[in-house]
C-alpha cells in the first residue's frame, strides 16, 4: 500500500469526522429539551472521546439524533472509498527508469540520525540508489526479498525491499539497490521500498 495514498485517505477521514461533529453540535445546541448544563457536558465528552463520543450521544438520543447515523455510515463509507482509491490509483511508479539519489548506506543512516526532517526533504519518496554491505537477507509476509544494510550502529540498519527478485544474495555481499525512501523509524532503521538490483 502506498504510504502517500494511505495519509491522503486519513485526512479525508478527519475532514468527514469534523464535519459530522459540527452537525452533531449544531443539532445539539438547537435542542429545547436538553438543559445549558447537559448540553455543555455532551460538548465536552464529543470533544474529547470524538468517534466513540458521537456513537453514544446518537444511541442515547436515538429520536433526535438518528439521522446522524446515516450521516456517518455514509461518512465512514466515503472514507474507506477515498482512501482505497487514493491508495490503489495512484499512479504506480517504475523506479528502475527513474534517476537515484546516490549515497551510501553510511551516509543515509548519518544524515536521518543528525537531523530527521532535514533527511526527510532530501530523502522522503524520492528514488534512493544505495550502496552498502547486505548484513541480512530475508523473505517479507508478501513473498518479497528484503535486505539489511550494515551502518555503523549495531542497533540500525538501512531495510530494503525489493519489487522483483534479485536473485542469489546473501549477508556480506555489497550492492547497489535503488527504491523509493518511505520513512524513518528512530533508533530502528530508514525504511526504502519498491527496489530493485542495480549491481
Amino acid at each position: 500500500m502506498e504510504f502517500a495514498g494511505i495519509v491522503a485517505g486519513l485526512i479525508c477521514t478527519g475532514i468527514i469526522w469534523v464535519i459530522i461533529l459540527i452537525l452533531a453540535l449544531i443539532q445539539l445546541f438547537k435542542r429545547t429539551d436538553l438543559e445549558q448544563n447537559s448540553k455543555i457536558a455532551w460538548l465536552a465528552f464529543l470533544v474529547l472521546v470524538p468517534f466513540a463520543g458521537l456513537f453514544v450521544y446518537i444511541v442515547s438520543n436515538w429520536n433526535k439524533s438518528k439521522n446522524l447515523l446515516w450521516i456517518s455510515v455514509l461518512g465512514l463509507a466515503l472514507s474507506v472509498a477515498l482512501t482505497v482509491y487514493f491508495v490503489y490509483s495512484r499512479e504506480h511508479r517504475d523506479v528502475a527508469a527513474e534517476k537515484g539519489i546516490q549515497v551510501t548506506a553510511q551516509q543515509l543512516f548519518e544524515a536521518f540520525a543528525a537531523d530527521e526532517a532535514k533527511a526527510n526533504t532530501l530523502y522522503l519518496d524520492k528514488a534512493i540508489e544505495i550502496t552498502g554491505e547486505v548484513i541480512n537477507v530475508s523473505t517479507n509476509q508478501d513473498g518479497n526479498i528484503v535486505v539489511d544494510f550494515k551502518t555503523n550502529d549495531p542497533f540500525f540498519v538501512i531495510n530494503c525491499t525489493f519489487k522483483t527478485d534479485p536473485g542469489a544474495l546473501k549477508a556480506g555481499d555489497n550492492i547497489t539497490f535503488k527504491g523509493i525512501c518511505t520513512g524513518y523509524i528512530p533508533d530502528a532503521n530508514v525504511v526504502i521500498n519498491e527496489g530493485v538490483l542495480v549491481k
